[in-house]
């Protein structure tokens, strides 16, 4: 009884903890304010993590977790190239809508690198796998790399418009008209 409400515990924690980091960033979620979200004292909190660091590092991993389960879908897409790689952007753009450890991997991310799980590991892989496809299906491999780097640009820049508090289908409606426009000039 006392594992499952720990476990409970330490749960709610890291999803207070995201919720403040996402919303006042790292510095201006004091331990106090991350304790009183979560409905625990401050001495729980140390508890369960020893510090602000370990916490923002249980929120990051999780954020991260979210991000692989999301783009998971992208690996079984029959459709390698321009197709896969336009819908992980809008599933991580979706990702970062709904989900708040992703929202706050993101923002800690921005306010202290190193201290965090890499967000991009998170999503790299299924979009490696799908220009894989797409380069064995005979694109460019300059091309492809191209691809790679453009979507880095593009989550990075959407990412950094909802914090600025873009709505989240405007940022959906210019990744579509992008992509359009991207794949006007472009064939995969």
């Amino acid at each position: 009884m006392r594992q499952v409400r720990a476990r409970k515990t330490r749960s709610a924690l890291i999803t207070a903890a995201a919720g403040q980091f996402a919303r006042l960033g790292y510095a201006g979620a004091t331990v106090a304010r991350i304790a009183t979200a979560a409905g625990v004292t401050s001495g729980a909190l140390t508890f369960h993590f020893l510090s602000k660091e370990e916490l923002a590092r249980a929120v990051a991993d999780a954020g991260v977790e979210a991000a692989r389960a999301a783009v998971g879908e992208v690996e079984r897409i029959t459709d390698p190239g321009m197709g896969a790689a336009e819908q992980l952007t809008q599933v991580v753009v979706g990702l970062l809508e709904q989900d708040v450890h992703a929202r706050a991997t993101v923002r800690l991310l921005d306010e202290c690198p190193d201290e965090c799980a890499s967000w991009e590991e998170a999503w790299r892989p299924a979009l490696d796998h799908a220009l894989e496809r797409a380069r064995a299906g005979g694109a460019d491999a300059t091309v492809v790399a191209d691809v790679r780097l453009l979507i880095a640009y593009l989550l990075a820049g959407a990412g950094a418009r909802m914090r600025a508090g873009r709505p989240v289908e405007s940022v959906r409606e210019e990744l579509g008209r992008l992509w359009q426009r991207f794949a006007a000039g472009l064939q995969l």
